[in-house]
């Protein structure tokens, strides 16, 4: 897919869409290659991912999970585990078990498939802008997230299975994609976030500490430019076991456009990529400068730090 050159506000924020396949990894301890998918549904009050990544020594994994109220329960999860894989395997036919993604290889569209004894998503992506590359950006990747990442939302269109019940949508969501160096130990705390209203709003912005420095990325989609995030206040409202229920904020792009977004958290889960990282991922109810759509927010913490001021907060 093929999207307009003048849809970034700034230059030189194109990337080549071989980046959307497969990459030969440095040959480093960490480097590894992931592309997660996210869908918030709040009309049914439920939100899910899938999740793969694969490490420069061809070894692969997955995780999914289907959280919120409206699955009637404890999450649906899986956790597929690591195993060597065909370094010649790319993302335009990736298998693993009951998983498989299959993108265009060109920034446009993807097909994923997840079927487990519990729950079954089948789901076509088409994006609707032209991704948000971190090295394109002055501020640049940092070397412990990635060599580069991609951020993209757009239309989602399939289903889900849950037991017996079967719910079709027709919403938005968003992926990214990330290569190179992922090392989680840097980050000190951080907030990612991602919404969309339709197909004419996407917010991306990632509000991280790390090495003793606040850093900000992002970018805002809205009436059809495309402009990298410049700041961004943000205001987490959580529980007494610090799960987010709820969260403002308000950008300013370097277009000097200012957005604004409330979201009301419906349902958490927890993700560990490592032992000593807890992401408390959450989908909830947004509104973008005031119209509604859907947002995910993801809070990083140390998890024997997240411990800590669960056993004696709140604070």
């Amino acid at each position: 897919m093929m999207f307009e050159s003048n849809v970034w506000a700034e230059p030189d924020m194109e990337i080549d869409v071989v980046h959307d396949g497969r990459h030969k990894l440095p040959d480093v301890a960490m480097g590894r290659e992931s592309i997660p998918y996210i869908v918030v549904l709040p009309e049914h009050q439920i939100a899910f991912f899938t999740y793969t990544w694969v490490s420069k020594d061809s070894v692969a994994g997955a995780a999914l999970a289907v959280f919120g109220p409206g699955v009637g329960g404890d999450p649906i999860q899986q956790r597929l585990a690591d195993r060597p894989v065909s370094p010649d395997m790319g993302f335009d036919d990736w298998q693993i078990e009951g998983f498989e993604m299959q993108q265009d290889l060109q920034f446009g569209a993807a097909h994923v498939r997840w079927e487990t004894p519990e729950a079954t998503l089948d789901f076509e992506f088409e994006a609707f802008h032209p991704p948000y590359a971190y090295a394109s950006d002055p501020r640049g990747c940092p070397a412990y997230c990635a060599t580069d990442r991609i951020e993209q939302a757009g239309r989602v269109k399939g289903t889900l299975r849950i037991g017996e019940r079967v719910i079709e949508f027709d919403a938005t969501g968003h992926r990214d994609h990330s290569w190179g160096t992922r090392d989680w130990v840097p980050f000190q705390q951080y907030e990612w976030f991602v919404g969309q209203v339709g197909d004419e709003i996407s917010v991306h912005f990632w509000r991280f500490n790390a090495l003793g420095k606040e850093n900000i990325r992002g970018y805002v989609y809205k009436d059809g430019k495309a402009s990298r995030v410049e700041t961004v206040a943000v205001d987490v409202t959580y529980d007494d076991q610090y799960w987010q229920t709820g969260y403002t904020a308000e950008i300013v792009d370097e277009a000097g456009r200012t957005t604004s977004i409330k979201t009301e958290v419906f349902g958490c889960y927890t993700l560990k990529p490592v032992p000593n990282c807890s992401l408390n991922e959450s989908g909830g109810r947004s509104f973008i400068d005031g119209k509604e759509g859907v947002g995910w927010m993801e809070c990083c913490w140390p998890t024997d730090y997240l411990e800590h001021i669960r056993a004696h907060g709140p604070y």
